[in-house]
This record gives structure tokens, C-alpha cells and sequence, in this order.
């Protein structure tokens, strides 16, 4: 009897174990499916305490009141085929100044990817052919271009070593480097599957704009090609341009001006890049000294801005395009959305992408490294009093990202009052600050 009760004692437990078992198995279930749902959404803390809804089917029962933070509820399930990628291409030389400039660059693409859904929308890899050393002076996520196996839904930076040959073969004037680079199998091969090039300089900085006009969202109406137009020459430049371009073969359609920011298909960049490199030889070779006709009052190296040994590049790059799409080119093409001036007081939103430019003003390289010089030279004491002093830094950064969320929520065209000339400033500003503390200077 005893043995009985201790057996039905002993059953009644293990039926409870299983029971419980059971019910706890039911109840992860449960919830696990209820998360797998949700993961679709993600949710954005606004300052807003009135943010309205972005559509019915984002919160179909209970929309936020009044409070003192609202939640906003955005798709984060994008379909692959939805995805835009883009890289942005440069050659980055060996000069301490040329790399401090592209850390300057790097910053911009880092702070642009926290625009959330764009940044999830617009992949934007960063690709940078570099000649030694410079390749060991960039930042640590950057990583060979060998394992660029496949399109990835996070940005990446990659980096090329810059063969030595192309150094070579462009040694009497290295800024073709910048371009060259693009007539590389390593190149081609790396940017086959993208949807857009965009190939810059080193010293420029990119706008979270760019994502607005990639998705098609901005007041500037994306072409199929499109380039920075920005001048560089006087009447005296396009008319010979114009007659270099006959002489050689080449149709010109008038388009001038046209700087080195190009936004591009993959293989029109390619294109671009082979033919520009063929006639920046032919112009080198002929068309500069005193015994070329036309120029014999100007110096071997030419004279700003009439014409200038300096700015071949853009020279033979504007007949290159000007040939290359002679059949539909017009200055719809040319825009001042790339190769915005870094001293602009237009709003931020009104740039995709800003390059900094060879001038005295604020915002312009030279005065930054001026200013930066000085700084340095400050004992540690003053640098931490300056640093502390700058309290517009953060400010202005935080007006950026409200200027975004308060409009583009709200399905409005994104505009605001910070200008390109304060988002250069401070990106600037705070990068220089930021390596002043890792290497405890």
C-alpha cells in the first residue's frame, strides 16, 4: 500500500512536469511568432510631442497623443530589388594634406548613414585606390578590395593599393591618378553591380542629401547622368576647348564648365575615365608652352583661370563627356548639387555632395588647415577650453538630424536652416578634436 501511494505520488509530479513543459513551449512560441512579426518596424524617438501618424496601416489602433516623446513607425522591411547602391570612387595620393582631407571625407559618410530609412534604402559603399603609404593611415573598417565579394546591405569601405605603374606613367602631372585609376581591371571588376559611381576628389564631403537624390525625393531631378558644374575658365577656355575638340575628332555640344564630380553608370565611368586619360596625354604634350599658337603670351604652365597646365584633367574630362553623350548632353546635366562649394550658406539639404575649394574663405581648406595649425600649436589646457567653448558643434549637428525627422516624417520636401558652410565647419571641427584625444595630444 505504502509502494502504491509512492508510485501514484511520484506519477502525479511527472504528469505536472510535462504539463508545465508544455505550457512553456506554447507561451515562446507564442511570443516568438509576435516578434518575428514586429521585426518589420522600426521605431524613431522624435522631440515632437503632436507627430502625427505616417499612414494608417503604420499604427492602426493606437496612434500616439500627446506626451513627451511620440514614436513614429517606420518600414524597415525593404525588398532587396528596392535597394540602391552606389559607390563613391577616388584616388587618394601620398600627401599628409590629401590624406587628412579624405579623413574629412570618411566622416561625412559615416555621420550620413544615420538618416534612417534612407540609409537603409541607399547603400553607399566608399572605394579608395590609394598610393603608399597612405593605404596604412586609413581608418580601421576599411578593408582590401578583395573581399568585396557581393553587394552588401551595410555600407563598406574598401581600399585598392594604387599601382605603381599608373604613378609612374602619370608622374609629370598626378592628378590624372584620380582618374586613371578607373581604366584598372581591380576597378571594373569591383564596380560591375552597382546601380551609380559617383567619383570624386579626395577633398570632398558628402551631404545626407545624396540619399534624397538618389531616391528621387529632391526638388533636383536625378538624370541618367549628371555632373558638378562649377567654373574653372574664362570665354578664352571654352573657345579653345571647343577648337581642340574639332581639331582632334571630337563633337563638343557646348557644355562647359563641367568639374570633377561625375554621377554615373559603372560602365559610362569607365568610358569616361579611358577617354579622358587619352586626351589629358594629348593635351600635356601640345597644347601648353609658349610655342603652342594662340598661348605664346602665357607661361609654360599657363596662367588661372585663362588656361591653366593644372586643371587638364577637367579639361580633357569636359571633351570626353561633351563626345561621350553628344547625342543627349545639355546643362540640365551639369548641377549644383555635386561639387557644392564648402563655403556655401545654402541650406545643407540643397547639396548632395560639397567639395571643398581653393579659396581664402570659411569654409575652404586652406583657411580650415590654417586654423587647425594654430589650434595644434595650443597648449593642452587651451585646446580642452576651446573644445569645451565650441557648444554650437553639437547643436548644429543636432539641428541637421531635427531638420530631417521634423520634415521628411511628415512626407515635406527637407529643408533647413543649417547651411553647407556649418556642416563642413563642424564636421571638420569635430574630427580634428577627435583625433586630438586618441592620441592623447
Amino acid at each position: 500500500m505504502r509502494c502504491s501511494y509512492w508510485f501514484i505520488l511520484k506519477l502525479s509530479f511527472f504528469v505536472i512536469f510535462i504539463v508545465l513543459i508544455w505550457r512553456t513551449s506554447q507561451f515562446y512560441c507564442t511570443n516568438q511568432q509576435s516578434i518575428d512579426t514586429s521585426i518589420a518596424s522600426t521605431t524613431i524617438l522624435t522631440s515632437s510631442s503632436s507627430a502625427p501618424c505616417p499612414s494608417p496601416s503604420a499604427c492602426p489602433t493606437d496612434c500616439p497623443s500627446s506626451s513627451s516623446s511620440s514614436s513614429i513607425l517606420l518600414p524597415s522591411s525593404i525588398s532587396r530589388s528596392e535597394i540602391v547602391h552606389i559607390a563613391v570612387v577616388l584616388a587618394l595620393a601620398k600627401e599628409t594634406s590629401h590624406i587628412a582631407e579624405f579623413h574629412l571625407l570618411y566622416e561625412s559618410w559615416r555621420f550620413i548613414q544615420i538618416f534612417s530609412p534612407l540609409s537603409e534604402q541607399v547603400i553607399i559603399d566608399l572605394i579608395v585606390f590609394c598610393e603608399l603609404p597612405s593605404c596604412y593611415q586609413l581608418p580601421v573598417n576599411c578593408i582590401p578590395l578583395s573581399y568585396n565579394y557581393k553587394l552588401n546591405l551595410i555600407p563598406d569601405c574598401f581600399y585598392q593599393k594604387l599601382e605603381d605603374q599608373i604613378v609612374s606613367d602619370w608622374k609629370d602631372y598626378l592628378y590624372m591618378t584620380s582618374i586613371a585609376f578607373m581604366v584598372t581591371p581591380q576597378y571594373q571588376q569591383a564596380t560591375i553591380n552597382y546601380k551609380w559611381i559617383l567619383r570624386v576628389d579626395q577633398d570632398a564631403i558628402l551631404s545626407p542629401g545624396l540619399f534624397l537624390g538618389l531616391l528621387r525625393k529632391h526638388p533636383i531631378k536625378l538624370q541618367k547622368k549628371q555632373f558638378g558644374g562649377l567654373g574653372h575658365g574664362t570665354e578664352f577656355t571654352n573657345i579653345r576647348l571647343r577648337m581642340i575638340a574639332k581639331k582632334l575628332g571630337y563633337t563638343h555640344m557646348g557644355i562647359h564648365n563641367l568639374c570633377s564630380t561625375w554621377l554615373v553608370s559603372p560602365k559610362d565611368s569607365i568610358k569616361i575615365a579611358n577617354l579622358t586619360t587619352h586626351i589629358g596625354r594629348y593635351l600635356l604634350r601640345n597644347e601648353f608652352g609658349r610655342h603652342v599658337p594662340g598661348i605664346e603670351d602665357l607661361p609654360n604652365i599657363g596662367e588661372w583661370p585663362k588656361w591653366w597646365r593644372g586643371v587638364t584633367s577637367l579639361y580633357a574630362g569636359e571633351i570626353a563627356i561633351n563626345h561621350i553623350y553628344s547625342s543627349s548632353l545639355s546643362h540640365q546635366h551639369e548641377v549644383s548639387v555635386l561639387d557644392h562649394p564648402s563655403d556655401s550658406q545654402d541650406s545643407l539639404w540643397s547639396a548632395w555632395h560639397i567639395h571643398c575649394l581653393h579659396n581664402p574663405t570659411y569654409f575652404a581648406k586652406f583657411r580650415h588647415r590654417d586654423d587647425l595649425y594654430y589650434f595644434l600649436r595650443r597648449s593642452q589646457t587651451k585646446r580642452i577650453r576651446i573644445i569645451k567653448d565650441y557648444y554650437s558643434a553639437q547643436s548644429i549637428i543636432k539641428g541637421i538630424i531635427d531638420e530631417f525627422y521634423g520634415t521628411y516624417m511628415r512626407n515635406e520636401t527637407v529643408t533647413g536652416k543649417i547651411s553647407v558652410r556649418d556642416y563642413v565647419t563642424v564636421l571638420a571641427w569635430i574630427k580634428a578634436y577627435a583625433a586630438t584625444g586618441a592620441i592623447n595630444l
